[in-house]
């Protein structure tokens, strides 16, 4: 073999290691991240034996009306339905942020109402931004056949609140999903800027709410059901609660990459629920980076897990699995699908 032959065989075996070393690396890099995943969130879920009802949150999916890019996000729900078989999906806003929005919330509708689960619906910021209103939006939500969304008192602020009691099986209320519209921006006449609030009168809608299914269940307007309550926007409590908790070394779970971008004052929301003894958890989206849960003065603050394929980089895209105790009791446990796999894994319930 002459001199030139032999340099040009060198050049080619040479040419070859940094491809070898690239896909080894990638390899390598795959197999670290699902050991962390599995690390992290645990292997196969299994539902408890006390389980009586199980929640899948989901929330800003953002669909972006082109098939590839949301492919990705159902691929993920999938995979999430899929490992949990939830009794019920709850989305908590923000199924899209597209100009064309109807068209883009029909597409998920279509998609969700495949998998034949009852599921709820609050709004999120963006969801009813583009062309479509918020009422075209509340009028076709109404015409689905698994969907429990319901418009609600019309006399009130918002689109959008309303309830689902969990029963166990002698018919008894063990635990109400209080579902609530919080909002979008301020109105230009308050001078506010950021996101807008819950009203008084959805305050004042809360509070009779919980009344009401107390008298209906209990007969008593004092005596309670234990309840959850889902909405897009994080009340102020949340940036006090993750504070106290980091504070005394009492995080449950999660992450806060992100400030909690909450509304532009406070409410009265909590102190309603505080006051009323009712709500036990409460269950957002809205800060995509954001997906931790604390104990704050009795009450779980819980950010899900995005689904965002699409707007916002996301850490750990996925939902959040809640299983309500027979004895009126939660749990509340992440979800995550590996980037890479059409797999998801189940954390720790806590």
């Amino acid at each position: 073999m002459n001199s030139r032959k032999k340099s040009e065989q060198k050049r080619k075996t040479e040419s070859k290691w940094p491809k070898i070393i690239i896909v080894l690396c990638a390899v390598v890099a795959v197999a670290a991240l699902g050991f962390v995943m599995f690390t992290l969130y645990g292997g196969s879920y299994e539902r408890d034996e006390d389980t009586l009802f199980s929640v899948l949150q989901i929330t800003d999916v953002h669909i972006v009306n082109d098939e590839k890019k949301d492919a990705k996000a159902f691929k993920t729900i999938d995979a999430m339905i899929e490992e949990t078989r939830p009794d019920m999906i709850v989305v908590t806003g923000d199924i899209t942020s597209e100009h064309d929005n109807l068209t883009a919330i029909k597409k998920f509708c279509e998609y969700i109402e495949k998998k034949k689960i009852l599921w709820a619906f609050t709004f999120g910021n963006h969801d009813a931004e583009g062309v479509a209103s918020k009422q075209e939006i509340n009028d076709y939500l109404e015409t689905l056949e698994y969907c429990i969304y319901e418009r609600g008192d019309e006399s009130i602020t918002g689109m959008g609140h309303y309830y689902y009691t969990v029963r166990d099986e002698n018919g008894g209320a063990v635990m109400s999903l209080i579902m609530m519209d919080s909002n979008m921006y301020p109105d230009e006449s308050t001078g506010a800027e950021g996101y807008d609030k819950f009203h008084d009168d959805q305050v004042q809608w809360y509070r009779d709410t919980i009344k009401e299914i107390a008298l209906t269940e209990n007969g008593n307007e004092t005596k309670v059901v234990p309840s959850l309550a889902f909405f897009h926007i994080p009340i102020y409590e949340f940036a006090q609660g993750y504070a106290q908790a980091k504070e005394n070394g009492e995080i449950i779970g999660g992450w806060r990459f992100e400030k909690e971008y909450i509304p532009y004052e406070d409410d009265g929301m909590f102190e309603a629920m505080i006051e009323m003894g009712s709500t036990k958890g409460v269950f957002v989206g809205h800060d995509h980076m954001n997906n931790y849960s604390v104990n704050y003065k009795g009450i779980r603050l819980t950010y899900g897990n995005s689904c965002d394929h699409n707007i916002y980089f996301v850490p750990f895209r996925g939902g959040k699995l809640i299983e309500i105790k027979r004895d009126g009791s939660f749990t509340v446990a992440p979800v995550v699908r590996h980037r890479f796999t059409n797999t998801a894994v189940v954390g720790t319930a806590k």
